[in-house]
């Protein structure tokens, strides 16, 4: 699933490609993405939009009047910026042109005869959208916790995260409403960065472990976001950088700290990768595997 950097790196080279364009339409080609019932798409025909935003893991496409189109991507939701057709605006409802993509869920026509395509791959439809006449009218988006890249993480509210209960550190750090933006692939390089497991539970660390895991969620944040603005190179970035990570999704390979072989635990939904060498003593983590073979 897009995290941070992704969506930050995405909001940064989509502004060239949007900002100033005016909405000829919005068609909703994937029912289960609206989330909202008013204002309807159609009333968006005549605005102009503004520099896009990132908030956590939602992407926020505000017009000048104020009004937004906001979006989560989900796991395989991407946008992608279409050129114009040679009549340079879409065709009429009912009127031949070209076939729609079948992964589209949506589609923004802009007045150059540009569209801001949202498409899905893969059978599984999860991406949501939301159109509100102003982005604080998103219940979702008031639910977020502070945000690492806008210097919102102090040390008083990362404390205050970690304080509100005792839980798995990989849990916590992938929880939004305790720090926004953060999700599977940055979670594992930031507490192989601070050097812990992350199964150890947030009220058993120290004072000194806890100042370390900040720092390096601030780290690997700040890294990873300049990693992927450089590999990016201005266009919209369509996969999550495997190859930017030291651990994540690099099981069996070798730990670039202390060449242990970096493990993995295997959930249902997720994975956890780490270095049994730097962050749990030397000894693995019960695999979970088995629990998918009796789902």
């Amino acid at each position: 699933m897009p995290e941070l950097p992704f969506l930050e790196v995405l909001a940064e080279n989509l502004a060239s490609r949007v900002s100033g364009r005016r909405i000829e339409s919005i068609r909703i080609r994937q029912p289960a993405l609206l989330q909202t019932s008013t204002p309807a798409p159609e009333s968006f025909a005549g605005e102009f939009l503004s520099l896009p935003a990132r908030v956590g893991k939602y992407l926020i496409l505000e017009t000048e009047s104020r009004r937004a189109i906001v979006i989560h991507l989900m796991r395989a939701g991407r946008l992608v910026v279409a050129p114009a057709m040679g009549s340079g605006a879409e065709p009429r409802r009912g009127a031949r042109g070209p076939a729609l993509p079948k992964q589209l869920s949506a589609r923004i026509a802009f007045d150059d005869g540009t569209r801001l395509d949202l498409v899905e791959h893969g059978k599984e439809k999860r991406a949501r959208l939301w159109l509100a006449e102003d982005s604080s009218d998103v219940p979702e988006l008031g639910r977020l916790g502070p945000d690492p890249s806008r210097g919102e993480l102090t040390a008083e509210r990362f404390r205050s995260a970690l304080d509100t209960s005792s839980r798995r550190l990989k849990t916590f750090l992938t929880d939004q409403r305790a720090i926004a933006g953060i999700g599977n692939g940055l979670s594992d390089e930031i507490l192989y960065e601070a050097r812990l497991s992350p199964m150890r539970l947030t009220g058993s660390l120290t004072e000194p472990e806890a100042r370390a895991l900040q720092a390096a969620l601030l780290a690997v944040v700040s890294a990873q976001t300049e990693k992927l603005r450089e590999s990016a190179k201005g266009e919209l970035p369509q996969k999550e950088p495997r190859e930017h990570y030291l651990v994540h999704d690099h099981a069996g390979t070798k730990c670039p700290r202390c060449s242990t072989t970096i493990a993995r635990v295997s959930y249902v939904d997720h994975e956890i990768f780490y270095c049994p060498g730097c962050q749990t003593g030397g000894k693995p983590l019960k695999d979970r595997r088995l629990s998918k073979l009796l789902k």
